[in-house]
């Protein structure tokens, strides 16, 4: 019973950490801006700037969250690599978690698609296609480590492959994310999934 509270207690704490840490992030990053809201800048070539999409505020949601999501991934792999076994209501708090952010994150990316600028769509529909495929991937594992963390007994080795998979296509995204700010003004055209 103590140990359940003590890990509530650390989700709890790690949870308004983020969401200040985040909610601050995304509130400067914003004020930064001097895009009016839905809009994005374009380059010489009429083209959308790939740091203004970037910049966009419903992109910076969209990353913090995800942000979030990686955070709680890796607080259960730790507790499901430590301890034997794992504490089912750590893990049902961290999936719970760890899914509201994947929805938020899903939610926030629409939103930020329909401030994409439609000529920089056709441009985008490879990378767009891969990060469908990744958040389809996500899901479907989420899915699978909730159900693992209903039973009565979460087996650590089942929930630590779950959320290796998860953290792997996260980190495929970050990766993506990270090619693209190398050139602000370009347009990846190949992207090969890991």
């Amino acid at each position: 019973m103590i140990k359940t509270r003590h890990y509530t207690l650390i989700l709890a704490v790690l949870s308004l950490t983020i969401l200040i840490a985040g909610g601050g992030a995304a509130a400067s990053q914003q004020e930064q801006s001097e895009m009016p809201k839905g809009k994005m800048s374009m380059n010489q070539n009429g083209m959308m700037d790939m740091s203004a999409m970037m910049q966009e505020p419903h992109h910076q949601l969209a990353m913090a969250y995800k942000a979030n999501l990686v955070n709680f991934a890796k607080a259960l792999q730790y507790e499901a690599n430590q301890t034997k076994p794992i504490d089912p209501e750590f893990a049902r708090a961290a999936v719970a978690e760890m899914k509201r952010n994947f929805d938020q994150m899903q939610h926030h990316h629409q939103d930020h698609m329909k401030a994409m600028d439609e000529k920089m769509k056709p441009q985008m529909a490879d990378m767009m296609k891969e990060m469908d495929t990744r958040d389809l991937a996500i899901k479907d594992d989420l899915n699978a480590l909730d159900k693992e963390a209903q039973t009565s007994a979460p087996d650590p080795k089942s929930i630590s492959k779950f959320v290796d998979e998860i953290l792997k296509n996260c980190g495929s995204m970050s990766k993506m994310h990270g090619e693209m700010m190398k050139d602000k003004t370009a347009v990846p055209t190949d992207h090969k999934m890991n």
